[in-house]
């Protein structure tokens, strides 16, 4: 009889501790809008799709049929109902539909537009459309193939501007930027081997994402940039970066600039940082290490900004100006 007790006794414990495991996936588990600039068929965000999906997430990735780097916040909508030209990596082929989703998965989806105009496909046309116009809880950009450190890079990337977009809808963001350049397909580079860059990004990812949303979210407005270091074959000493808060900017900026190319007689793309550009820190939490100069020790840290969409001026500032305008 104590024997029979015993065991109803575990049972009841096993039952009790299934209840606790399965409420709290329930509690973690919410639904997230992935996107990226560099293409639906990239090998970055299809291993961050994966990973989001194992933890439990209901996911929804939506994200541009071709490489739509640098467009920043830019609102650009297909021109006709078919693609005139492949998607990247060929994957989606001209003649095909300018939007649709795979044969075999109706949660990832394409659609011939910049980042940003892919969130507002996913908001006003698939979710409403295909999925019961359920909530999204965040949006997620990236990983990004390559940083996108200072508000030099806020303003141009796409992933940001993908992120930004979802802020500016009431949805909180988080942008993710690795850095592998990994501008691969990802039927010819998506695997799981525990060192590959693109699957410890993803990692993380799921790891940040579940902080996020386990402690209750974002406020209103706000959002994350996150930059990761070489990790994996790319730098054997980092296989697990760890989180660091900083600041977005710092007294320079990276910036897009041009140079001249007289061979062949066009303009070439280049970065370039400026310094100076602050008389000092008006805003945010001025004790923090700004992003790049903690991303370029390469020390195995991620880099996590905390930044706003609120562009007024600081107080301070405002009052300067007003007081010059004599308004």
């Amino acid at each position: 009889m104590s024997s029979i007790k015993t065991r109803l006794e575990e049972l009841k414990t096993s039952t009790m501790l299934f209840g606790l495991f399965f409420l709290a996936a329930i509690a973690v588990a919410k639904t997230v809008l992935l996107t990226n600039d560099d293409g639906f068929a990239s090998t970055n965000i299809r291993a961050a799709y994966r990973e989001l999906k194992k933890a439990g997430h209901d996911v929804i990735l939506v994200a541009p049929v071709l490489q739509r780097s640098s467009w920043g916040g830019k609102f650009d909508l297909p021109d006709s109902p078919t693609l005139n030209y492949d998607g990247e990596f060929g994957y989606v082929k001209a003649g095909d539909p300018s939007w649709g989703h795979e044969a075999d998965d109706n949660r990832i989806w394409y659609f011939n537009g910049t980042p940003s105009s892919c969130v507002a496909f996913a908001l006003d046309y698939v979710i409403p459309e295909h999925f019961g116009n359920v909530t999204v809880d965040l949006v997620v950009g990236g990983p990004n193939e390559g940083p996108n450190l200072s508000p030099g890079f806020y303003t141009v990337s796409g992933t940001m501007g993908a992120v930004y977009t979802g802020i500016y809808r009431g949805i909180p963001g988080i942008s993710f930027s690795g850095s592998d350049f990994n501008n691969s397909f990802y039927k010819d580079s998506l695997n799981t081997a525990k060192d590959s860059p693109a699957n410890i990004y993803a990692g993380k990812v799921v790891e940040l994402v579940d902080k996020v949303l386990t402690s209750g979210g974002l406020p209103h407005g706000v959002g994350l940039n996150v930059n990761f270091p070489t990790v994996g074959t790319l730098n054997s000493k980092c296989s697990d970066p760890q989180w660091e808060i900083t600041r977005m900017m710092g007294s320079g900026i990276f910036m897009q600039s041009l140079n001249f190319n007289s061979k062949s007689g066009l303009f070439d793309w280049n970065v370039t940082y400026y310094d100076g550009i602050l008389d000092g820190c008006d805003v945010g939490d001025c004790g923090l290490s700004s992003e790049y100069e903690v991303y370029l020790k390469n020390d195995c840290r991620s880099t996590v900004s905390i930044f706003s969409i609120d562009y007024d001026a600081s107080i301070n500032n405002s009052n300067k100006v007003r007081k010059a305008l004599d308004m």
